[in-house]
């Protein structure tokens, strides 16, 4: 219980937290599906309830924002972080200077703003298809499992880029950590498939750890390996990913 409470302290603003090390957080990172539970269960009530006072459009806005923002904008940062590195010209350390720093460039806004608008639209297209019941609740944690289910992906084939946080999970993370989480994941995307098509749910899964693996490559490649920020992106765009293969799937498969 203590580990869950550290985990949930660092990765969401719930006042949750017990006093612990970033190592420590990093051990009890084969967690992460159970955040992804809670984060998904609380966005799926907001919409199912803001949806039904407000219509969709604000629904799926409201959604958005309380992933967003239960979160401290902490995976936020990370893309946007990504976004302004990926902009520059030059090897991977002058990269890595643009990710350290503190402000904020047209690669930042971009890479938000479009992940935001995706992200926003495939939530207004579920809700348009599911949204008159508690189905949505489940669907959207199957989006959250499968979203921390590519940083565990990033985590499990990527390498470190740079001292700091993201250093810290990588190594601390590999071994038996990183299995229990993937297959913790698993697990609990497998008891959300009992209430919503099994289809999308393994649709998401494979989406979001593409995702994933794409961004371990890509850290290697441009970074050098891997930090906090691509783990955070990870989220961000893992959660994109997987709404965009839920919608796809509900769409052609009624």
């Amino acid at each position: 219980m203590k580990a869950a409470r550290r985990l949930f302290g660092f990765f969401t603003v719930l006042p949750l937290s017990s006093s612990g090390s970033v190592e420590d957080v990093a051990r009890a990172g084969f967690l992460l599906p159970l955040v992804a539970v809670l984060l998904g269960g609380i966005e799926g009530l907001v919409g199912w309830g803001s949806g039904w006072l407000l219509g969709q459009p604000v629904a799926a806005a409201a959604m958005l924002a309380t992933a967003l923002l239960l979160t401290g904008l902490h995976h936020t940062d990370g893309l946007a972080d990504l976004g302004d590195a990926l902009m520059v010209h030059g090897d991977s350390a002058r990269r890595i200077q643009v990710l350290k720093d503190r402000t904020m460039g047209v690669g930042a806004v971009s890479a938000m703003l479009i992940t935001s608008l995706i992200s926003w639209a495939a939530l207004l297209q579920l809700l348009a298809l599911r949204g008159t019941g508690s189905e949505l609740v489940w669907l959207l944690m199957a989006g959250e499992i499968s979203a921390r289910l590519g940083m565990l992906m990033v985590i499990a084939a990527g390498r470190p880029s740079h001292d700091g946080t993201g250093r810290i999970f990588l190594e601390e993370m590999k071994g038996w950590r990183i299995a229990a989480g993937i297959l913790l994941s698993i697990a609990s995307l497998a008891l959300v498939a009992i209430f919503i098509p099994m289809a999308g749910v393994l649709a998401a899964a494979v989406a979001a750890a593409a995702t994933g693996l794409f961004l371990a490559a890509a850290g290697r490649h441009w970074l050098g390996g891997c930090g906090g920020d691509v783990l955070g992106a990870a989220v961000e765009l893992g959660r994109m990913a997987a709404l965009l293969a839920l919608v796809a799937v509900l769409i052609h498969t009624g």
